[in-house]
């Protein structure tokens, strides 16, 4: 039996458009409410997270910045896995590079960022990871954003760190996604499951794919996995 859940956001508890599926919401909090526990896993930024896990209603242990900071429990500090002094740097050089194609980079959230950088899909991500090839980044394509940061960060590597703060291992977690920063935590916990609307590279590591997608196929994974507890 599962004694956790990590699960994405924009994708996953999303529509196209990022909007909550207040059905993966309803579920979530019957999850904690029942002793399941929930971590929200993300590219996003810390500030949002903390909003989320109380709107939400999560135990409040997160992790941002796909895999580059995370707290436990809402009185945790965030902790930083890596800074992003070599992020900038490459950020820097992905700016200079599209200005002189006329191009500038809209950028999300730069300065609530503490390990990584993103910005609009506006560019092609292959020419970005083109021109970061000889880098000691990793370049990730979330379907809503190009993220950098540092070589070796990973949402999976993180989440085996909060596993042992939570004292849950990490096969007792059931794990949801829809894109490639998704693909270590999907690989590391008990079950690693996506939504119908995943990137085909997840797809096929996954254990399982709900038949519907985003957050309605968030609901028809907990529906299949947490009978015991949501058909009551």
């Amino acid at each position: 039996m599962f004694r956790g859940v990590i699960t994405d956001i924009d994708g996953t508890l999303t529509d196209e458009k990022r909007r909550l599926s207040t059905a993966a919401i309803e579920t979530i909090r019957r999850l904690q409410e029942s002793g399941v526990e929930v971590v929200l896993s993300s590219g996003n930024t810390s500030c949002l997270l903390k909003g989320l896990c109380k709107l939400i209603g999560t135990g409040g242990t997160f992790i941002g910045e796909n895999g580059g900071v995370y707290r436990i429990g809402f009185t945790g500090e965030l902790q930083l896995i890596a800074d992003r002094k070599i992020a900038i740097d490459a950020l820097n050089l992905c700016i200079e590079h599209f200005q002189k194609k006329g191009i500038t980079l809209e950028l999300f959230s730069y300065n609530e960022r503490f390990s990584d950088v993103a910005f609009a899909r506006t560019v092609p991500v292959e020419e970005v990871r083109s021109l970061l090839a000889d880098w000691p980044v990793d370049i990730m394509d979330t379907n809503f954003a190009i993220h950098i940061h540092k070589a070796g960060i990973d949402k999976g590597k993180t989440f085996q760190v909060v596993t042992e703060s939570l004292g849950i291992k990490p096969e007792e977690f059931l794990a949801i996604g829809d894109s490639e920063n998704d693909i270590g935590m999907i690989k590391a916990a008990g079950i690693g499951c996506c939504v119908a609307n995943a990137q085909e590279r997840v797809r096929i590591i996954s254990d399982y794919c709900s038949s519907v997608p985003y957050g309605e196929g968030f609901v028809e994974i907990m529906n299949r996995n947490f009978s015991h507890i949501l058909a009551r």
